[in-house]
């Protein structure tokens, strides 16, 4: 069966940084361990979060279980991850050293592959500007030195990234076709992948397919647009919910060709494009991959403490005032980064 179901998830409740607009400038508030100031780790509460939300989705009743997992580059969705990760690799282990039957649906897929595949294209949403670089991305390679029980040895030799987000920072409009034209790509991959390793298998040997995808709050919203099709008249319209380590369900509506794509020169100046073809055009209920309905939106009845940090648009962030600022005004300071700044709610 191709791809049918998909899980996103958002990272933990990390540590903080800030920003002088003026200067684009960025401090974090302790030592990150990446030295990006913008890729904080998760805070003791965060790595609470992960480790709940592995017992979740290695638990019976969460079906189907994924079949590949996908994440940001940032170590903060890394590590949210990691424990569901690596109990995930160890039941694979136990059922193979059992020689257990993996056909039953509380079970894993026998051909699940759970090394962690970092995708660019599902990273950090930064507001856009013209006068300064935000943080780069870091790399696989760097990654695999924190997390090599769920990254390979040279990531990038077993998966490539789709795309890369300008280092100046989207527009709204940019994110949500960034993150369509990545999601575009993970399904045809996964389904190609599926469709190579059953075309051998009678029907009923062939089982539902689920990814795991865990990112960042504005990214997350637009991906629940993008898989639905459904781009509200109002971008800050709270339509998905993105609550720290919250997961969200999304079902496959029908399987049909990829469309024509719209033009790459859609998306922000300076992306750089290594497996795209073009932006999918996702909008008026289409949706990437045939579309997508969301039969679970920001659950967090597995976590102890309940839904927290929901977050929505606000209209686009925008760097471009500092510059123009005298010398004398003090530099404006945000307390995180764009896409969870001080309209963040603590709890909801």
């Amino acid at each position: 069966m191709p791809l049918d179901t998909i899980y996103l998830t958002r990272h933990g409740h990390r540590l903080s940084w800030t920003i002088d607009f003026r200067t684009g400038t960025y401090k974090s508030q302790f030592p990150t361990p990446t030295g990006n100031p913008a890729d904080p780790a998760l805070t003791s509460h965060g790595v609470r979060q992960s480790h709940e939300l592995a017992a979740h989705v290695t638990s019976p009743e969460f079906h189907p279980k994924p079949f590949r997992v996908y994440s940001s580059p940032f170590y903060r969705c890394l590590q949210t991850i990691q424990p569901s990760v690596e109990a995930l690799k160890t039941k694979q282990n136990e059922f193979k050293s059992m020689e257990k039957s993996v056909g039953d649906h509380a079970q894993l897929d026998p051909a699940a592959d759970f090394d962690v595949r970092i995708e660019n294209g599902l990273g950090e949403w930064f507001g856009p500007t013209t006068f300064f670089d935000h943080p780069s991305h870091p790399t696989p390679d760097m990654m695999q030195t924190h997390f090599p029980s769920i990254l390979p040895a040279s990531p990038e030799t077993k998966y490539t990234a789709l795309l890369h987000p300008s280092t100046r920072g989207e527009t709204i409009a940019q994110l949500h076709d960034r993150v369509a034209t990545a999601l575009e790509g993970i399904i045809a991959d996964v389904d190609a992948e599926i469709t190579a390793l059953e075309a051998h298998l009678p029907q009923d040997q062939r089982t539902s397919k689920s990814i795991l995808v865990c990112a960042h709050a504005a990214p997350l919203i637009a991906m629940g647009r993008v898989l639905t099709g459904n781009m509200p008249e109002d971008s800050s319209e709270e339509d998905f919910f993105v609550f720290t380590a919250g997961m969200s369900t999304f079902k496959r509506r029908v399987i049909r060709d990829r469309d024509q794509s719209r033009p790459l020169s859609l998306l922000a100046d300076g992306t750089r494009f290594v497996r795209c073809e073009g932006v999918p055009a996702w909008e008026d209920g289409r949706g990437v991959g045939g579309g997508w309905t969301c039969v679970k939106n920001g659950d967090c009845t597995f976590l102890s403490d309940g839904a927290e940090r929901g977050w929505h648009f606000n209209g686009d962030e925008s760097f471009d005032t500092g510059a123009m600022a005298p010398p004398s005004e003090p530099p404006a300071l945000a307390s995180s980064s764009p896409a969870e700044s001080v309209r963040s709610t603590s709890k909801l």
